[in-house]
């Protein structure tokens, strides 16, 4: 009885799709149960994004930088206790006025503190202005722990940023 090539190969198709979905499968199970593992030591999850798909302006890069002379210096994400200024820089994918921008600064994981908010800074793009800096000053020491940026743009979470104290 002689094989016919056709049905061989429709075979190994078909072995090789159910392979692929049954190793997608088993994948995303183990990396589920490792997030679930991974976050539950934490308080509140990092909230999610609300951005539409086709949002006109968003957020293309957001960092945490070290005061330096009252002016954004070198990108970090831990700060120590002495660092009365913490800055929060973000580029935009376009330069389009009258875009806003909302920095709402928390306390995530902080002593006697679980996503406080701290204070809250709103700005209005103006022409041709694709890179927004907000600052928050404390004038004494800060508490060590764990704070987050939330920042909105034009009313929609696009993206967090977290930082420590140490």
């Amino acid at each position: 009885m002689k094989r016919h090539p056709a049905y061989l190969a429709a075979g190994l198709l078909l072995f090789a799709v159910l392979a692929c979905n049954l190793s997608k499968n088993s994948n995303s199970n183990n990396s589920n149960n490792s997030n679930k593992n991974a976050n539950s030591n934490t308080s509140k999850p990092t909230p999610q994004p609300t951005r539409s798909a086709n949002a006109d302006v968003y957020i293309d890069k957001i960092y945490m930088a070290k005061d330096k002379d009252g002016q954004a210096g070198d990108e970090t994400t831990s700060y120590a206790p002495g660092d009365r200024t913490v800055h929060c820089l973000i580029e935009l994918n376009k330069a389009k006025g009258g875009t806003n921008v909302r920095f709402i600064w928390k306390a995530a994981d902080v002593a006697g503190s679980s996503d406080e908010e701290i204070k809250t800074i709103d700005y209005t793009t103006k022409s041709f202005e694709n890179k927004v800096h907000g600052h928050l000053t404390l004038p004494r020491d800060w508490p060590a722990g764990k704070y987050r940026v939330e920042v909105y743009i034009n009313g929609s979470l696009d993206k967090t940023i977290d930082y420590t104290v140490e």
